[in-house]
């Protein structure tokens, strides 16, 4: 299994260090939560430490700053649609947005009444499908900002309110900006890392089906007694194993058809490569691996990895409601 803990979904997003460390804690926190629920903690002999991408800072300071969080969401289809629906337009000017520096603040705190309509607001925006009728104001300057209504300045990145109590709908309008804005980032990442056309493409090209079909051949056994190879490799076959794990990752060599995943070990033939459900397990033959079999190996332990990184991170984005479960 290979043991890099890549950040492949969400690269070349320019944030300071200490915003990253803020944000990579606090969501490292939330998945320790999520993955004890799933008891998902007893998966770890295969399975490399999770940590959030730099994409999701925007995210997690903006949560700290407005009293709610992500990871909390219900998913539902009108808030996926939502954010799925969202022109090129304003993808793009949110995500220059969140580039150009560290994460918005608010011209003054919220009054404590506010704080509480703001998360009972963010809740039904989340699970209710409550939105704002218009969206948030974005001025080039915080010199243009009237005092009436809300609006972010983009030379500081400040969300500007009046003085006056907000109303809901002012404050259903910064709910749906944090929001669009997080999706922003991770939608204009994808399309950079598909056009890579490298391993990392490769990965995120994969559907929601394939996605969970792998997530759930990995978690359908017991990882305490299962996990590896059905034999070791010998020392011939563990070099070339590295070596094309480096090809694979580096040079774009990949399999051209995938390994065979099976439910039972009594389904092996002993021929080729399969991944076996019941006891997590890569069987292989007796005899020496092609350089074929050894890419089928090294594309699947890849996609594992991936596979539960795309999924932790679009539960904590509200894109889905949670770890996929067998029919």
């Amino acid at each position: 299994m290979c043991n890099r803990n890549e950040e492949i979904l969400y690269q070349d997003l320019e944030i300071p260090e200490i915003v990253y460390e803020k944000a990579n804690a606090a969501f490292s926190q939330i998945h320790m939560e999520e993955e004890k629920k799933q008891n998902l903690a007893k998966k770890g002999k295969l399975r490399p430490i999770f940590r959030i991408p730099k994409a999701a800072a925007v995210a997690i300071i903006c949560c700290c700053i407005f009293g709610t969080t992500v990871a909390a969401m219900g998913i539902i289809s009108l808030y996926r649609q939502r954010m799925e629906n969202m022109g090129e337009q304003e993808i793009e000017i949110l995500y220059q947005l969140a580039n150009a520096g560290e994460a918005t603040s608010l011209n003054r705190p919220f009054t404590a009444e506010e704080g509480v309509r703001y998360q009972a607001l963010a809740e039904e925006y989340e699970k209710s499908g409550r939105f704002p009728e218009e969206t948030l104001t974005i001025i080039a300057d915080a010199e243009d900002y009237s005092g009436q209504g809300v609006a972010v300045a983009a030379d500081t990145r400040t969300i500007y309110l009046p003085q006056e109590p907000l109303s809901d709908e002012e404050l259903l309008e910064i709910i749906d900006f944090n929001h669009k804005m997080t999706y922003s980032i991770y939608k204009k990442n994808q399309e950079w890392i598909l056009a890579q056309g490298d391993w990392e493409s490769r990965m995120a090209a994969m559907t929601d089906s394939e996605v969970d079909r792998i997530y759930l051949a990995y978690c359908a056994s017991n990882l305490e007694t299962g996990g590896g190879f059905s034999r070791e490799f010998s020392q011939a076959e563990s070099q070339r194993y590295e070596k094309l794990n480096e090809q694979y990752e580096n040079e774009g060599i990949y399999p051209e058809i995938e390994l065979n995943i099976i439910k039972t070990v009594d389904e092996y033939t002993g021929n080729g490569i399969a991944f076996c459900e019941e006891n997590s397990e890569f069987c292989i033959p007796d005899v020496t691996l092609s350089d074929f079999e050894f890419l089928q190996i090294i594309d699947f332990e890849h996609k594992i990895d991936y596979c539960f990184d795309r999924i932790n991170y679009e539960i904590m984005m509200g894109l889905r409601e949670g770890y996929p479960e067998a029919e």
